[in-house]
């Protein structure tokens, strides 16, 4: 919604809540990060590749490998801002807890963080 703008449709805000996701600790490939991606020998490209079959190998070798990884951090092939996929490993599903906290036109902090950013409303 808030993609680096500076002003968001009224709208957009008032039909919008926010949540808390508590996730516990957990160990994770982060493949935004150029260290890992040398260790795995993978160009990055591999990982968004057109032909879905060359990603999907790669997020099957990371959750076979034998880390035991609960996650992997990647950047999305369609906006490329870092999103986190969780395996459904170890009963982590159990573990999350999602927790709304409301409307962003009614909250505090939500009003806050537009001020702070000098983000307005149209």
């Amino acid at each position: 919604m808030y993609d680096q703008e500076k002003a968001i449709a009224k709208s957009l805000w008032q039909s919008h809540s926010v949540s808390t996701v508590r996730v516990p600790e957990i160990q994770v490939c982060d493949v935004t990060n150029a260290k890992t991606l040398s260790a795995l020998m993978v160009d990055l490209s591999a990982l968004v590749h057109p032909e879905l079959k060359t990603p999907q190998a790669w997020g099957l070798a990371i959750q076979r490998h034998p880390a035991n990884f609960q996650g992997i951090k990647f950047r999305s092939r369609y906006n490329h801002k870092v999103c986190l996929a969780l395996f459904q490993r170890d009963g982590i599903e159990k573990q999350i807890r999602e927790t709304a906290l409301g409307a962003l036109a009614i909250n505090d902090a939500a009003a806050d963080w537009l001020h702070n950013h000098k983000v307005s409303l149209y």
